[in-house]
């Protein structure tokens, strides 16, 4: 290619620019930057690469979208598009019955106010050449008058007829028909046929078409991307990603899938599938617009989400990538080894792809969860109506609210208030994610009904009653079942209104016996005590019970279901006031109250 030649943009180029038709990023620049005054070799060093410029402009040219500056433009396209008239006049004639139309032009020529008319004169000297050929043996026709116009436009319908392509004869396809149809080459004799045949055939295209549409979508090897989808995957989040297979999926709607994905260095993040719903339109863009991601059977641990959210400082996949929206489905988030299940919502991105807010729900929408990310630091809240914890025991929450903070170390919940068996619960909550897992909390309780509460925690102890506590706890391991046995907590404890069961402290002093009283019962009013808390039960000391004119004082321990302690009883009578030492111990169901003496 010349480089000194200059190029300028056609009509068609100028609206190219305009309407942003020209999708591919080398070919738009090159055009952009032809303006009728830089020559080619300019353009190919402000483009840095001679040989794709050369290539870039002759596509630009062979597209119509530029020309050169000293081409001899205008009359080439007048021709062309006079020729093209022409060739669609004699097209639309050969589709009718040759008789019609050469009495309708003999009639027009008979009409004509000049005897030898200059277009048509000029048009009957271009139509000798178009003649039909001879037939073997025929003697070649005598030479005919140039002003016979009615006779030069017959053999030019014959020639044009005698070069119909044999396809005529043969039988033709759908699609074939559906082209003519619109390139006009179908007569009004093939237009009339059997009612609806052409709708027929139409439809029977389509049917073919979308059945080979259905075939690619699940016969294409989808799996020969996987490599790019991972490194894509793993720069738009930051972490390691690994994804099992990439397989087409019908259901809930046609998505491609990636199957068994993981997420992080110690795959804190598990999902069972990924389905990506792309916008069609933006397939072959240069930015993909996925319009939704849907995420099934996601396993994510609370401790990853600070760094999962992480921002970046350039994120380049977001650049190709654009997430609109990502849904939840049979999801849980897990802490510790415990987890929280069947959640169901949405995740919201940025354009950087950094995650910015969740917020999940349980189907019946008894428990929801709400976070939005701060600067690496998300507010989290949490309410639930009548709720059930995970695990074993399990407490039911009438109701439960929590607010506070997430970060990479740790889980601050500052306000916690729970509806419970009748009672309330507030308190605060922390746990540290470091290497040795940490738990340190505040809980009160204000009129919780012991008999509800210990058919959870202890079923075998009768004693019922409103109890009222403070205590401060911690615990220090990698699991709930190892901080439970190092749990250790300090605080008070009262039962207001009390009766325990299998205890009677007034027989064992009144009646003794030498194997110790079994059963009965024994009512208070208030019970107090400084309790201590540790992994296998609860220890009271400085009792004091009363009941009216029944008091008793000491301390007991209640662990492993077992009830042990010595009590100071004391009864008051009319005249006198007896006080004797008693020993309670044994199982819950069956302890035994004997008088120490």
């Amino acid at each position: 290619m010349n480089e000194n030649a200059v190029y300028v943009k056609t009509e068609a180029g100028e609206e190219a620019v305009t309407k942003r038709t020209i999708v591919q990023r080398n070919l738009r620049s090159i055009l952009i930057m032809v303006d009728g005054r830089t020559p080619v070799g300019s353009l190919a060093q402000q483009f840095g690469d001679p040989m794709i410029v050369e290539g870039l402009i002759g596509e630009l040219e062979h597209r119509g979208l530029v020309r050169r500056l000293d081409a001899a433009a205008g009359a080439e396209v007048e021709d062309r598009a006079e020729l093209s008239s022409m060739l669609v006049d004699i097209e639309d004639l050969v589709s009718q019955p040759i008789t019609p139309v050469a009495d309708d032009i003999r009639r027009a020529h008979e009409k004509s106010s000049t005897p030898e008319s200059p277009v048509l004169e000029e048009f009957a000297m271009a139509l000798p050449e178009l003649t039909a050929p001879a037939a073997a043996g025929a003697a070649a026709p005598a030479a005919l008058p140039t002003d016979d116009v009615r006779s030069a436009i017959r053999r030019a319908m014959m020639s044009a007829s005698a070069a119909e392509p044999a396809h005529a004869d043969g039988p033709e396809g759908p699609l074939r028909r559906l082209f003519n149809l619109f390139a006009g080459r179908v007569g009004s004799s093939e237009r009339r046929g059997p009612p609806g045949s052409l709708w027929r055939r139409l439809f029977i295209g389509l049917v073919v078409f979308l059945l080979l549409l259905v075939a690619t979508f699940f016969l294409y090897p989808y799996n020969r991307h996987l490599p790019h989808i991972e490194e894509l995957a793993t720069e738009l989040l930051g972490h390691p990603v690994h994804i099992s297979s990439v397989s087409p999926s019908l259901l809930p709607e046609p998505s491609i899938a990636l199957e068994g994905v993981t997420v992080g260095a110690r795959k804190q993040l598990q999902i069972g599938a990924v389905k990506l719903l792309p916008r069609v339109s933006t397939l072959l863009s240069e930015r993909t617009v996925l319009r939704e991601i849907r995420i099934e059977n996601a396993g994510l641990d609370v401790s990853f989400l600070p760094d999962l959210s992480r921002r970046q400082d350039i994120n380049w996949a977001s650049r190709w990538v654009k997430v609109e929206r990502v849904r939840v489905v049979e999801s849980s988030l897990t802490l510790l080894d415990g987890a929280i299940g069947k959640l169901a919502g949405d995740l919201a991105l940025d354009d950087n792809g950094v995650l910015t807010r969740l917020s999940l729900n349980t189907p019946n929408g008894g428990l929801k969860l709400q976070g939005v990310n701060e600067s690496g630091v998300w507010k989290v809240s949490m309410t639930a109506l009548g709720w059930e914890t995970p695990g074993h025991p399990s407490l039911l929450f009438d109701v439960f609210e929590a607010q506070g903070t997430l970060s990479s170390r740790r889980l601050q919940l500052d306000k916690v208030d729970v509806k419970l068996y009748d009672g309330y619960a507030t308190g605060t909550v922390g746990l540290d994610f470091g290497d040795a897992p940490h738990f340190e909390g505040q809980v009160m309780t204000s009129r919780l009904g012991l008999a509800g509460l210990l058919k959870v925690l202890a079923p075998t102890l009768r004693l019922t009653g409103d109890l009222s506590m403070s205590l401060a706890l911690s615990a220090q391991g990698g699991d709930f079942e190892t901080l439970r046995r190092n749990l250790r907590g300090n605080g008070t404890l009262g039962v207001q209104r009390g009766h325990i069961e299998r205890v009677d402290l007034v027989q064992a002093v009144r009646i003794p016996r030498p194997g110790g009283v079994r059963g009965g019962s024994t009512r208070f009013d208030r019970l107090e005590g400084e309790a201590t808390v540790d992994g296998s039960g609860l220890s009271l000391a400085r009792v004091v019970m009363e009941s009216g004119l029944v008091g008793a004082q000491g301390a007991l321990r209640l662990a492993d279901g077992r009830l042990d302690g010595r009590l100071d009883v004391t009864l008051q009578g009319s005249a006198t006031t007896v006080r004797a030492p008693v020993a309670v111990e044994g199982p819950y169901a069956d302890p035994v109250v004997k008088l120490l003496r």
